[in-house]
């Protein structure tokens, strides 16, 4: 009997701790958050740096807007690299089959013109790859770039969220003394440091595709006039 008191005290104990700490996290995550029907009661004159923080999050929502365009953008662009590199293996692919050919014959001087198109054409391919390449790393800066923009939103909410929180304490509504400013300021330091994190990926992932650049344009310059590629080295 001892035994099972001391069970049935242990999971309730268990059920209990389990309970507070899902409250506590309730009342975390609600803490960084102002409800919008509770600014509506803060007077419009005491709400300036809310709405500078508003037009703030507003821009930052439109350059995550334009992110993912870029992104699209990119890889349409690499679609285009890849079937032009697909174009480029179909010519050597040819070439291969007319070196054949004029082996067949025994002559030298159509061997010899044959085996130089296959050359240019094998140049070729090897640039249309390096082409895709680059597009690829293009892709990658494009959607590293994105993750910047969401975080920089992230920043301007929690700013926003500070504001708010700001405001209402300003304008003596009790209500703000359930609420912690250092949960807001925390929020914001921890947005920023996600921003300095994504920004660091975009440099990192910009030297990626200045190499894969760099190294598309040296194949593309040994490349035969035949092969022009897809993309803008500019």
């Amino acid at each position: 009997m001892f035994q099972n008191r001391t069970k049935r005290h242990w999971v309730m104990g268990l059920a209990l701790g389990a309970s507070m700490a899902f409250l506590a996290g309730c009342g975390s995550s609600k803490a960084a958050r102002v409800d919008d029907a509770m600014m509506a009661r803060v007077p419009e004159d005491q709400l300036g740096e809310v709405r500078d923080a508003q037009l703030a999050r507003t821009k930052a929502a439109d350059n995550v807007t334009r992110a993912e365009v870029a992104v699209r953008d990119a890889e349409r662009a690499a679609e285009v690299a890849r079937r032009n590199g697909d174009a480029a293996k179909s010519r050597m692919e040819a070439e291969k089959a007319a070196v054949k050919a004029a082996e067949a014959t025994g002559q030298r001087s159509p061997i010899a013109q044959a085996q130089s198109k296959l050359q240019g054409a094998e140049a070729g391919r090897v640039a249309a790859d390096a082409e895709v390449s680059w597009h690829d790393r293009k892709t990658d800066t494009a959607k590293a770039e994105q993750d910047l923009r969401a975080a920089e939103l992230k920043v301007a909410d929690t700013e926003l969220n500070l504001a708010q929180y700001k405001a209402l304490e300003r304008s003596g509504d009790v209500r703000a003394k359930d609420m912690s400013e250092a949960n807001y300021m925390a929020a914001v330091a921890e947005a920023k440091r996600e921003v300095e994190d994504a920004r660091r990926r975009v440099d990192e992932q910009k030297r990626v595709e200045q190499d894969a650049r760099a190294e598309w344009q040296r194949l593309r310059s040994e490349a035969p006039q035949g092969y022009g590629g897809s993309g803008d080295a500019d």
